[in-house]
Parts: C-alpha cells; sequence; structure tokens
C-alpha cells in the first residue's frame, strides 16, 4: 500500500496532518452505512476529513472527496464529498465526534524518515491527543531529537 494523505488537523491558528482517522469510528461505532467513497492511489479511503480542537472537543469540521450517488434515472453518479452530504443534520461549527474514543497522532517538525505505508512516516515530533468521547483528555509531545516529553495544556 502507498503513503496516504492523512486527515487534517487545526490545533490553534496552525493546520497539521493527522495520522488518525477518527471518522472510521463513526461507521463503526454507529452501524450507519458508510458512504460510497471513490478511492484514489494515495487516498485509499476516498475522503480527508478536516477536525479542530474547539475548547477541549474534537469537531469535524470539513469533509473533502468525492462519492458516488444513487440517481433516480443515470444509476450512479459521482458526486463531490462535503460535511452536510455525510451528515445532513451538521450545524455550521460542525459535528461533535462523540463517537470517537482513543489517541490521535499528529506529526510535527521534520521527517525523520520516509515510510511507503499509510501512516509509516517519522518526524522529529509527534503531538498525541487522548480522546474519550470526543472530548480531548490530555495532549503530550514527543520530542524525539530531544528525547523529551512534554505535556500540552488543554
Amino acid at each position: 500500500m502507498a503513503a496516504q494523505l492523512p486527515d487534517m488537523i487545526m490545533l490553534g491558528p496552525r493546520k497539521m496532518d493527522l495520522y488518525t482517522n477518527p471518522l472510521e469510528a463513526y461507521w463503526e461505532k454507529t452501524g450507519k452505512k458508510k458512504p460510497d467513497f471513490k478511492p484514489a492511489g494515495n487516498c485509499l479511503r476516498g475522503y480527508i476529513a478536516c477536525w479542530s480542537i474547539e475548547g477541549n472537543r474534537l469537531v469535524l469540521i470539513g469533509i473533502h472527496g468525492a462519492q458516488y450517488a444513487n440517481t433516480f434515472f443515470f444509476g450512479k453518479k459521482l458526486v463531490e464529498t462535503n460535511l452536510k452530504r455525510v451528515f445532513p443534520k451538521s450545524k455550521a461549527n460542525g459535528v461533535l465526534a462523540n463517537w470517537f474514543s482513543g489517541k490521535l497522532r499528529v506529526p510535527a517538525g521534520q521527517m525523520t524518515q520516509y515510510g511507503n505505508d499509510q501512516y509509516n512516516s517519522r518526524f522529529e515530533k509527534e503531538i498525541i491527543i487522548t480522546v474519550d468521547k470526543g472530548v480531548v483528555m490530555k495532549m503530550v509531545t514527543l520530542d524525539y531529537a530531544k528525547q523529551k516529553l512534554v505535556v500540552n495544556r488543554i
């Protein structure tokens, strides 16, 4: 498998890669049918989700990609994926990710080792965000270059 395009996360003013895919847990936990996203070689899941930490909550603020939608006369057609198409009842400020519990991995700094399998590349630092039912419990920065662990304020 080739290296994959990651989701994105806003941490304060910075837009960063997210080497975890919390949206996948939505379909697993809820049992709802996953949309028929169009996969690409560098994005097999077929979408890129955009996230934000707002207060101490993980919020889905956007989805970009393409999916197949049923039409009345022509079978399926390819349409642009967005937050409203996947979550029709979503508000303008996004969707609270209360289905997700786990760790979010956010690479930071320079890449130190390239991995061509999913998210196997390594970086100088990683921010690990622990989430429980959409609530951020802890955020730490692992600094591999300085061999240091920093606990961040939430």
